[in-house]
């Protein structure tokens, strides 16, 4: 049986990724380079962070303060019901390493809030946001406004799931949804479809390593839309609000 080789597999790894049409190899040092930060480690987080540390990204920063627990099972698949009662972002860590030895997994088990998010960020190259409230979120969407840094938001709901970037200027989350602080739905209430949770994570995985291989149309100011209840997908390309009171002329919230 021969030894694992890091560098070895991690040439085997990107591979397909080369073979791509518009993908350049110095591209892939990018990659590896990367540190992206994923806001929420549940069913959407762990979808996205599975492809990017199989695809080589170099660095990944895993926020929540959550325990594991057996209801989460259905939709998070990186999680085993060993793994209940265990810190959600030290379970995911474990199964990110196996999946990618070579990958960097910084854990932060706290709440993201509008007062620790700027350290909490600070260094990253890209955010997936996997928030399950409101507030933290409406606070993501005015630090990406705010700072130009990159947000791709994601959520699942029932059969539906969405996906809409944000990297600075307009438009913005709140140009889409106004305030979400008071507006997430509770999929606890309204059930949610595993597979749904997966397909959103998925696009956010997509769109970032698309973002940082510079190849291909971006979300970034539009908004894809899945129905898997009907098989239905839309992109919308989403028209800033000049009275947007985050990345318009409108009043800020809170102030």
């Amino acid at each position: 049986m021969t030894g694992f080789d890091p560098v070895i597999n991690d040439k085997e790894r990107v591979r397909r990724l080369v073979a791509l049409p518009g993908v350049k190899p110095d591209r892939i040092r990018v990659l590896r380079q990367a540190t992206v930060a994923i806001v929420g480690v549940g069913g959407l987080g762990q979808a996205s962070a599975q492809y990017l540390a199989a695809q080589g990204i170099g660095r990944i920063r895993l926020i929540d303060p959550d325990r594991v627990a057996l209801h989460n099972l259905s939709r998070q698949v990186l999680l085993t019901p060993a793994d209940e009662g265990r810190l959600k972002v030290e379970a995911v860590r474990d199964a990110l390493v196996r999946q990618a030895p070579t990958v960097t997994v910084d854990m932060h088990p706290v709440a993201l809030a509008a007062d620790n998010l700027a350290p909490l960020l600070d260094g990253v190259d890209l955010i997936l946001d996997g928030l399950d409230q409101g507030a933290p979120r409406d606070a993501l969407n005015r630090y990406a406004v705010e700072t130009g840094r990159p947000v791709l938001f994601a959520g699942a709901i029932g059969y539906e799931a969405q996906v809409f970037g944000v990297a600075g200027g307009q438009p913005c989350l709140a140009c889409l949804f106004g305030s979400v602080a008071e507006s997430v739905a509770d999929c606890a209430v309204t059930g949610v479809l595993g597979p749904v949770v997966a397909m959103a994570g998925l696009v956010q995985a997509q769109e970032a390593l698309k973002w940082l291989l510079g190849v291909g149309r971006s979300l970034f100011g539009r908004l894809w839309q899945w129905d898997g209840f009907s098989l239905t997908t839309r992109i919308l390309d989403i028209p800033p609000r000049p009275d947007c009171p985050v990345c318009g002329k409108g009043d800020r919230y809170g102030v």
